[in-house]
C-alpha cells in the first residue's frame, strides 16, 4: 500500500487566473503591481524622442525608446511595484522612460539637434543578480534606435522606428507614429522637427512554471 502526502496532490494556487491583464498603460500612465512568484508576461518600451530643428544644418531625427517582449518569472514577491508607462518628446526634446520599479527601466529616446541626431534609448536591468527574477525568454530586449539626418527630402524616414514594430519614425519635419518611436528631423524650409511618440507597458500573468 502506497501512502501519497495531501500537499501533494493538491494543486498549487495561482496568484491570479492565467492571462489576467495586471497592468497596461501609455503616455505617463502609472500604478502599482503585486509580483508573486510565476511567470509574467511583458510588453514594453520607452518613449521616443523629438527631432531637431533645421536652422543651417538639418536636424537630425529622435532615437526611439529601449524595448522588451518576453517573460520573465519572478522568484519572490514583490508586492506593490510601481509601473510607469514613458512620455513622447516634443521636438528637441527626449522622450521619457518606461520603467517597473526595482526591475527594468526602458530608456526614452534621445532628442534630435541641429546636425546631430538623438540617440535610442537605453535598456537598464535593475537587481538581475539579486534572485528576485530571472528572464525565461525574449523575442525583442535591446536599446532603442538611433535617428538620423535627412536629406532634403520629406519622403525620408528620419525618426528611429519602433524596437517592437519596427515602424513609426518620424519622416523630415513629421512626428512619429507608432509608439516609442522617434520624430523626425526639420529640412531645408521645413524647419521644425517632429515629435517622438509615447512609451507604452503591459503586463500579464501566465502561469506558475515556465
Amino acid at each position: 500500500m502506497q501512502f501519497y502526502s495531501k500537499k501533494l496532490l493538491q494543486p498549487e494556487k495561482q496568484p491570479y487566473v492565467p492571462g489576467t491583464v495586471l497592468f497596461q498603460g501609455n503616455n505617463g500612465a502609472s500604478g502599482s503591481v503585486d509580483f508573486y512568484p510565476g511567470v509574467y508576461y511583458i510588453r514594453a518600451q520607452g518613449g521616443g524622442g523629438g527631432g531637431g530643428n533645421n536652422s543651417y544644418y538639418n536636424g537630425g531625427g529622435g532615437g526611439s525608446g529601449a524595448g522588451f517582449e518576453g517573460y520573465i518569472r519572478f522568484l519572490t514577491e514583490m508586492p506593490g511595484t510601481l509601473v510607469t508607462a514613458g512620455t513622447g518628446g516634443a521636438r528637441q526634446a527626449a522622450g521619457t522612460a518606461t520603467t517597473i520599479a526595482g526591475v527594468l527601466t526602458l530608456g526614452g529616446g534621445l532628442r534630435g539637434l541641429e546636425n546631430s541626431i538623438g540617440k535610442g534609448g537605453t535598456l537598464s536591468w535593475v537587481n538581475k543578480d539579486s534572485g528576485l527574477y530571472a528572464v525565461i525568454s525574449a523575442s525583442v530586449q535591446r536599446n532603442g534606435y538611433d535617428g538620423v539626418i535627412p536629406p532634403n527630402s520629406g519622403s525620408a524616414v528620419s525618426g528611429g522606428n519602433s524596437v517592437l514594430t519596427n515602424s513609426g519614425g518620424g519622416l523630415a519635419n513629421a512626428a512619429a507614429t507608432a509608439p516609442g518611436a522617434g520624430g523626425g528631423g526639420g529640412y531645408a524650409w521645413h524647419l521644425s522637427g517632429g515629435a517622438g511618440m509615447y512609451g507604452e507597458i503591459l503586463i500579464r500573468y501566465e502561469r506558475l512554471r515556465p
